[in-house]
C-alpha cells in the first residue's frame, strides 16, 4: 500500500498485474502502449502478444503435434506481434503473388518445404533451392540437383533428416543422403510408383495397379540397398507411416466402389482394417497425430478420421464441389487444401467443422482450370504447384490488396 501523500504510478506495478490489465485492451491500444516505456514494451511483447499469437492458424507458435509430424519451416524468426499481423493477412487474403519455373509442357511437380530448402521435382530431376530472407525468399538457381530432366518422371518424394526417397514412373526409385553425398538408384517394381514413404530403415512403396511392398534399407559398400520384407497385393494412391508408431500404415485407394478407400495396415501382422470413412477415392492423407488422419478425397471433402474409433470425427465440404487433390497440415489447427479447379487453395480450421476460413485464387495467367497438384506453406508463404509453374503467395509483403472471399461463403456455410 502507498503511504499518505504518495501516488502509485501504473509503471510501478509488477509484470503480472500489468499483464492482467493489458489483456483487456484491444490490439490497437496495445500497439500504442508498447511505445510508452520499456517496461510496457517488454511486458506486452513477451506475455500479451505471446498469448494472443499462440494458437493462431499457420502463424501460431504453440504446436500441439510433435516435431515428427511438422517441423519449423519459417526461414524468418517472426516476433509475436508480427505473427498476429501475418494471421490477419492469411485471414483476409492479403498477399503478393510471384511466379517461378514456368514451363509450357504440362506436367505436375512435387515440392517439399523445409526451413532452409525447397525441394522441387522437374520431370525426372529433383532440384534443391535455397531459401533466403529477401527478394522472393527463394533462389531461382538450384543449389544442387539429383538426376536429369530426361530421366523418367518423379511421381512422388519424401524426406527425413537429409535423406530423400523418391519413386519414378518407370518403377525405379532413388535414395539420396545429402549428409554423406550417397546416392543409389534401384528398381523396385515393373509398374508406375504412385507413392512412397519411409521411417528409419523401413521403406514403403505402392504402385498404380499391382501391389504395395515393404523394404528394409541398409548401406553396403557406400550404397543404399533395399531388401524386400513383405508384399501386399493391393495398390494404393497414397500411404503414410505413423511417425510415433512405425508399425502402422495409413493407406488410401485411388478407387473403391464400396466407398471404403481408407485403410490401416498393421505391419507386424500384415492385416488390413477398413475404416468407416465413406469415400470412393483418397488423393492424399497425412497423420495429424498417432491416432488421427486427415484425408483429401475425390468426393469434395476433407475428413478427419479417428483410427481408434475407425470413423470420421469431422468433415469439411468444398462449397464449389471440387475434389481435394492435396493438403498440408501446419501441426496445430490449420489445414490447407489444394483443389481440382482454378488454382484454388482452401484454408480450414480443424476446431471449426464444416466451415472454410478463406480461399486463395492465384491469377490465371496460362490456364483457367489447372488443379493444385501440391501445396506447402510456412507462416508467411504459400507454395502452389500448377500445371505450368510454381506460384508463391507472400503474406509478409506490404501494400497488398485484400482478396477476401468469405462474403461468398456466407450463403454456403454460415
Amino acid at each position: 500500500m502507498c503511504n499518505d501523500g504518495q501516488t502509485l504510478n501504473i509503471c510501478d506495478l509488477n509484470e503480472d498485474v500489468l499483464e492482467h490489465i493489458f489483456q483487456f485492451l484491444p490490439l490497437r491500444d496495445l500497439d500504442q502502449a508498447v511505445r510508452v516505456c520499456r517496461k510496457f514494451y517488454s511486458t506486452i511483447s513477451s506475455y500479451v502478444f505471446a498469448k494472443l499469437s499462440a494458437k493462431l492458424l499457420l502463424t501460431g507458435h504453440q504446436r500441439k503435434s510433435s516435431t515428427n509430424y511438422r517441423t519449423d519451416r519459417n526461414v524468418i524468426d517472426f516476433s509475436y506481434r508480427r505473427r498476429i499481423h501475418l494471421f490477419e493477412n492469411w485471414r483476409y487474403g492479403r498477399y503478393r503473388e510471384s511466379q517461378l519455373f514456368h514451363h509450357r509442357t504440362i506436367y505436375f511437380s512435387q515440392v517439399i518445404l523445409e526451413k532452409r530448402w525447397l525441394y522441387m521435382t522437374h520431370r525426372g530431376q529433383l532440384r534443391c533451392h535455397e531459401r533466403v530472407e529477401k527478394d522472393y525468399l527463394l533462389k531461382n538457381r538450384a543449389s544442387w540437383t539429383v538426376g536429369r530432366e530426361k530421366d523418367p518422371d518423379i511421381s512422388c518424394i519424401v524426406t527425413r533428416r537429409q535423406v530423400l526417397f523418391g519413386g519414378r514412373m518407370d518403377g525405379t526409385c532413388f535414395v539420396h543422403d545429402q549428409s554423406n553425398q550417397c546416392h543409389s538408384r534401384l528398381r523396385l517394381e515393373d509398374d508406375v510408383i504412385t507413392t512412397v514413404d519411409f521411417e528409419g530403415d523401413l521403406y514403403v512403396c505402392s504402385t498404380k495397379s499391382s501391389c504395395t511392398s515393404f523394404w528394409r534399407g541398409y548401406v553396403e559398400f557406400g550404397d543404399y540397398r533395399l531388401k524386400l520384407m513383405r508384399r501386399l497385393e493391393e495398390p494404393y494412391q497414397t500411404v503414410k507411416l505413423c511417425p510415433d508408431a512405425g508399425n502402422i500404415l495409413a493407406a488410401g485407394k485411388y478407387h473403391d466402389r464400396s466407398k471404403e478407400a481408407l485403410r490401416v495396415v498393421d505391419l507386424e501382422s500384415g492385416s488390413t482394417t477398413k475404416l468407416n470413412s465413406p469415400s470412393k477415392a483418397i488423393y492424399q492423407l497425412v497423420w495429424k497425430d498417432s491416432s488421427t488422419i486427415l484425408t483429401g478425397n475425390f468426393d469434395t471433402t476433407m475428413r478427419m478420421v479417428d483410427v481408434r474409433a475407425a470413423c470420421d470425427v469431422a468433415v469439411w465440404t468444398d462449397p464449389y464441389d471440387a475434389s481435394v487433390y492435396c493438403l498440408d497440415y501446419d501441426g496445430g489447427y490449420a489445414v490447407l487444401c489444394g483443389m481440382k479447379y482454378n488454382f484454388r487453395v482452401n484454408l480450414y480450421d480443424i476446431r471449426v467443422p464444416k466451415r472454410c476460413v478463406q480461399m486463395y485464387f492465384p491469377s490465371n495467367k496460362f490456364s483457367q482450370y489447372s488443379p493444385v497438384h501440391c501445396v506447402a506453406a510456412d507462416s508467411s508463404q504459400l507454395f502452389v504447384v500448377t500445371d505450368n509453374d510454381l506460384r508463391i503467395l507472400n503474406f509478409n509483403a506490404r501494400g497488398t490488396e485484400t482478396k477476401d472471399y468469405t462474403w461468398d461463403l456466407n450463403k454456403w456455410l454460415y
